[in-house]
């Protein structure tokens, strides 16, 4: 084994494909270091920390060996001015309140940012961001490391670099894609008369730019090469770096979480969930997470919880379509039902010596199709309680697969779900054939820990299409909240962006949209509460609440429900309600 080392030195780890990344729940991390003889460790908080381990020291065979919760999700972007649809600009204009999102803060995770862009200036020509941490290995050397990799940038390099005709060689932080600098303009882009306004105009800004997964990581769930994906540890790395930047400052904060995953067990116990369900409650902080935009695409499919019978057995088909490069699965039942599997391929050809009573890896090899399955099972999945069975598919076979799945119970059949990637992670045509539209909140929305915004449009009043639903899988009301997320109008970057040219516009879809506008809103009540001490101990659970409270609804839908939560946002209805209550 290597010598244990720690965060600054962990740049080769961090980086390299020779080293597999692991997520520990951990209580002792020498309990850590000899079960699993790390290369390098990160440790996050006192609950999580991240392991780096050789890939040739690895078990290629059991992926699960160590928990199925320790392989990190893959993570990808959950893709008019809205103030005044939202009630932003009324809170704005009244003289009692006067909310912009003055000495708050709003942190995102995502894409990065485009610090050139007029909306994150000042009219002095200072930059509205205080920092960006950039998680990428080609930023190395350009200023300091946090954690073992990357570079942050603080608000005094922001400026020296809006003062330079080469910006990007003092600051060389860009985002290519453009999502991270929508998200942040659409919360808290600048005021422009008559064109353009953020959520919280005022509020200042936090940047963590995600470096992309590993290739190793994304090979393991066969992920599109065209996706964008971000790895689960990273990303509560990036959210640890946003809550020191609030304790730095001494300000309140928003977080806003515009990416989503289909892994996990749909109801608050991925790893990134857990860790919002621990910070939930941290004064001063409020996180909001996108609900996904899953609807559609029928990547859900809900076993049949009508039938009461000793033996259940029911058949889920998956349609693949051609020149498929693969695809993952997973299954998960509900305690104390037990589950067994068979897998039939398009041609016919069958496998059922799948345990189901204890913890097992197996793989399936079709003949006729060239088609190798990965089955792993987890007979108690440590964090869940329940069962669950993980397949990946390598080079499937175009057609119909079918999966039995059996569940002997005694007494009441307690049912099974099972999940697909999110659409973006797919290679080609994949859909169960008969989804589910229910239960498609993508985590960390599961979470108790966040304010989980759906999307609809707000020119129509209709759902967005694509908006994931609730309930969770063991029915906890989720999502909280509706906020638009239609042909919503915002900041576009390129990251050839530069000083003194005209600011580019564009309308993007997508419940990171509505995330971006609920952040926005959390940052107004935080600058109420907190920065103007009516509520000095606001946290998630209280915003949360007031934000129900002043929800709008429509006389013709029952509340709270799968697609719109509690309601439309409405940062008035907020304020409304406290007054008819004092």
């Amino acid at each position: 084994m290597d010598e244990v080392i720690t965060e600054e030195l962990c740049s080769d780890y961090i980086y390299s494909e020779d080293y597999l990344d692991f997520i520990f729940k951990y209580n002792d991390v020498g309990d850590i270091q000899s079960r699993v003889s790390p290369s390098c460790i990160n440790i996050i908080n006192s609950q999580f920390l991240v392991a780096y381990k050789k890939v040739s020291e690895f078990d290629s065979t059991r992926v699960f060996a160590y928990g199925y919760n320790t392989v990190p999700k893959c993570y990808g972007l959950m893709d008019t001015t809205v103030a005044t649809v939202v009630g932003a600009d009324i809170v704005r204009k009244l003289t009692g309140l006067s909310l912009t999102g003055k000495d708050t803060l709003i942190g995102f995770v995502d894409t990065g940012i485009n610090y050139t862009s007029s909306t994150f200036i000042n009219e002095d020509g200072t930059t509205r961001i205080k920092s960006i941490w950039d998680q990428n290995e080609s930023v190395l050397g350009t200023g300091p490391s946090m954690y073992g990799y990357g570079a942050v940038y603080y608000e005094d390099d922001i400026n020296r670099a809006l003062r330079d005709d080469a910006p990007f060689s003092v600051v060389p932080s860009r985002d290519n894609d453009g999502h991270g600098t929508f998200l942040a303009s659409v919360a808290a882009g600048n005021i422009v008369e008559g064109q353009f306004t953020g959520v919280a105009p005022e509020a200042d800004i936090i940047m963590v730019k995600l470096k992309e997964a590993k290739k190793n990581l994304r090979d393991f769930y066969l992920i599109n090469e065209q996706a964008k994906c971000y790895s689960e540890n990273d990303i509560m790395l990036g959210i640890k770096f946003l809550l020191s930047e609030a304790q730095r400052l001494g300000r309140p904060m928003a977080i806003c979480i515009g990416l989503g995953t289909n892994g996990g067990d749909h109801n608050g116990n991925t790893n990134l969930e857990m860790y919002f369900d621990i910070i939930q409650n941290l004064r001063g902080i409020c996180s909001v997470s996108s609900a996904g935009n899953e609807l559609g695409y029928g990547g859900h499919y809900a076993g049949d919880r009508r039938i009461s019978s000793i033996n259940m057995s029911e058949n889920m088909e998956i349609y693949v379509g051609p020149d498929n490069r693969g695809f993952t699965l997973e299954i998960w039942g509900n305690a104390p039902g037990i589950l067994k599997v068979t897998l039939m391929s398009p041609t016919g050809e069958k496998f059922s010596n799948i345990s189901s009573i204890k913890n097992e890896s197996t793989l399936v090899e079709f003949l006729y199709e060239g088609t190798k399955v990965y089955v792993e099972n987890v007979a108690i999945e440590s964090q869940s309680g329940d069962q669950m069975i993980f397949m990946r598919f390598e080079a499937p076979s175009d057609g119909i697969w079918t999966i039995g799945v059996t569940e002997t119970v005694l007494g009441v059949n307690r049912g099974f779900d099972a999940w697909l990637p999110i659409h973006e992670f797919l290679n080609a045509d994949t859909t169960f054939v008969r989804g589910e539209p229910d239960v498609t909140i993508c985590a960390p929305g599961n979470s108790r820990g966040v304010i989980t915004a759906a999307g609809y449009n707000h020119y129509n009043n209709s759902l967005y299409v694509n908006s994931s639903r609730g309930y969770t899988r063991k029915g906890n009301i989720k999502p909280d909240i509706c906020a638009p997320a239609v042909d919503v109008y915002g900041v576009f970057a390129t990251s050839e962006s530069q000083l003194g040219k005209e600011q580019l516009y564009s309308r993007m879809d997508g419940t990171s949209i509505a995330a971006a506008i609920t952040a926005g809103a959390a940052s107004l009540i935080l600058e109420w509460g907190f920065t103007n001490l009516n509520i000095p101990y606001i946290d998630t659970p209280i915003i949360k609440q007031m934000i129900i409270r002043g929800s709008n609804e429509s006389k013709d839908i029952a509340y709270p429900n799968e697609a719109w939560g509690w309601g439309v946002l409405d940062i008035f209805g907020v304020f409304e309600a406290i007054r008819e209550n004092v």
